[in-house]
C-alpha cells in the first residue's frame, strides 16, 4: 500500500472512530444520569450521585405574581420523591450550557416539567458539580419554576 494510500485508510479510521469523552461530556451525562434517576421514580440513584452536604435552593413565581425562595435539605429532597404517590415524573434540560474549570463544574439550562402528561411548570435548572474521589457529585441544585410561559409539550 503506498504512503498516500496509508494516510487516507489512516485518516478515515480517525474519522469512523468514536470520538472519547472529555470533562464536559462527563459532567452532561452525570446531569442525564441524575435526571434520569428521578424520571425513573428512582431516588435512591439520584441520591447516590449527589454528596451528602449537598444544597438545595428553589425560587417559585406563583400565577398571581411576585416570587418565593425556599431550600430544602438533601434528606428532604428525597424524601419528598419517595412519599409521592405514582406518577411519571418527566423533567427534561433544553439545550445546557456547561462551564468548568478542573473538578468544579457547573451546568444550567431550561428545563420543562410535566406531571402525569400535563406541564407543571417550567424554568431553568443549575447544577453544582464537584469531582470527588474521581467521580462527579452534585454538590449543589437550584432551580425556578413558572407555570406561565412554558413552551408546549
Amino acid at each position: 500500500m503506498g504512503n498516500g494510500l496509508k494516510s487516507l485508510v489512516a485518516a478515515a479510521l480517525l474519522l469512523s472512530a468514536p470520538a472519547v469523552a472529555g470533562p464536559k461530556e462527563d459532567v452532561l451525562a452525570a446531569s442525564d444520569a441524575f435526571m434520569a434517576a428521578l424520571n425513573s421514580n428512582n431516588p435512591d440513584a439520584a441520591e447516590a450521585l449527589t454528596h451528602p452536604s449537598l444544597t438545595i435552593q428553589i425560587l417559585r413565581f406563583p400565577p398571581e405574581g411576585g416570587s418565593i425562595f425556599s431550600t430544602l435539605t438533601r434528606q428532604q429532597l428525597f424524601d419528598n420523591f419517595r412519599k409521592a404517590p405514582p406518577r411519571k415524573f418527566e423533567e427534561y434540560l433544553v439545550k445546557p450550557k456547561i462551564s468548568l474549570t478542573r473538578d468544579f463544574a457547573h451546568v444550567w439550562g431550561p428545563y420543562t416539567l410535566d406531571i402525569d402528561g400535563k406541564r407543571i411548570h417550567c424554568g431553568i435548572d443549575s447544577f453544582g458539580w464537584s469531582k470527588i474521589d474521581g467521580k462527579w457529585l452534585l454538590t449543589s441544585f437550584a432551580w425556578t419554576a413558572d407555570p406561565k410561559g412554558c413552551p408546549p409539550k
